[in-house]
């Protein structure tokens, strides 16, 4: 296992979301907004850190988007519990997460090639998701109810969720219409 500056940075943010889910469960939302701060600062300084110390591995390249799920999926889930957040974007988004890594394993299962990157919108909804959580988590930090701004970026982010997974289900259809790896 390489253990590099990114993936460090990976690390903390791994370990970084029992704390964030025990925070958030105690009812400490400042500090639970805090640890999902620094997890999104720690997810930007390591994809920095990566391209100005050449330092890209397999094992970063598999933690970082886990690391990324898994701390956003926590958020959405303790959002929408709370009832900060709808629970219709939650399913929406794990809905397109179960469709994306089945159609992964269909495409490894069928011997297709294939790289897996994010396509522009799928960078759009993971931004506007990022920005719909840490919205919901300082309006409920600070006891204030919904808000317009909230309601209009739950939209946005939902919007470019379905989007984006129109463009992988464009994608995967292309990869199955070529033929399969040797």
């Amino acid at each position: 296992m390489i253990i590099n500056v990114p993936n460090f940075l990976t690390g903390l943010r791994i370990l970084a979301i029992p704390v964030f889910i025990a925070l958030f469960l105690q009812g400490r939302f400042g500090a639970s907004l805090a640890v999902f701060v620094g997890a999104q600062v720690t997810d930007v300084l390591d994809g920095i850190a990566a391209r100005a110390l050449h330092q890209f591995t397999r094992l970063g390249a598999i933690l970082d988007p886990l690391a990324d799920k898994a701390m956003g999926s926590a958020a959405l889930v303790l959002l929408c519990w709370s009832h900060r957040l709808p629970y219709w974007l939650l399913w929406l988004v794990l809905v397109r997460e179960v469709c994306i890594f089945t159609a992964i394993g269909l495409l490894d299962r069928t011997g297709r090639s294939y790289e897996i990157r994010p396509t522009r919108f799928g960078k759009y909804s993971t931004f506007f998701l990022a920005a719909t959580t840490f919205v919901a988590l300082v309006l409920h930090a600070r006891e204030i109810g919904h808000s317009p701004a909230l309601i209009a970026l739950t939209l946005v982010a939902a919007e470019c969720v379905v989007v984006s997974w129109g463009q992988y289900l464009w994608i995967w259809i292309g990869l199955m219409r070529q033929p399969r790896t040797a």
